[in-house]
């Protein structure tokens, strides 16, 4: 069963859940890795994206397997996913989980299109380690889209672009 208008978000949450098995979070050099490696992919597949990354503009994904912060950054977007997806079928936390990481990028202006985007691109990297199945990135989807609509109903409420 793919995930659907029908999926309960217990469905939704344990697909996403599962997908993040092998991305682990935490200090060993493997799951320090899964994070970089999003940063990779992300690098080497979305070069004009990397405008986001203060000096980071024209960084490979040679640059960013080798870069401490990539190490770092790739922990805190794999722990946010992790957060995502664990906290999905609790709808007023996710909702809230949403608005409070907006709020964190505020200072980057980044063009509001971009929060949808960003579940084509994660699970884009997911596919690419072989960690996703059809049905898992249905799920994704699911979630990035209720994430979009809170995203951009909060950018709204707060006086900021916004996709209409």
């Amino acid at each position: 069963m793919s995930p659907s208008s029908s999926s309960s978000r217990k469905e939704i949450r344990d697909l996403c859940v599962k997908s993040l098995d092998e991305k682990m979070v935490g200090t060993t050099e493997k799951n320090i890795e899964n994070g970089n490696g999003f940063y990779q992919y992300f690098f080497t597949n979305f070069p004009d994206l990397r405008v986001y990354f203060k000096g980071a503009e024209k960084y490979t994904g040679e640059d960013v397997k080798k870069s401490e912060r990539f190490d770092k950054q790739g922990q805190r977007i794999l722990l946010a996913c992790h957060l995502l997806a664990n906290v999905f079928d609790n709808e007023e936390v996710f909702k809230a989980y949403v608005r409070e990481t907006i709020n964190r990028h505020r200072i980057y202006k980044m063009d509001p299109a971009l929060w949808m985007a960003f579940f084509t691109v994660f699970t884009g990297y997911l596919n690419s380690t072989g960690s996703l199945t059809d049905e898992q990135r249905a799920a994704w989807m699911s979630l990035g889209k209720e994430f979009n609509e809170e995203s951009q109903l909060h950018l709204k409420n707060s006086n900021l672009p916004y996709v209409h």
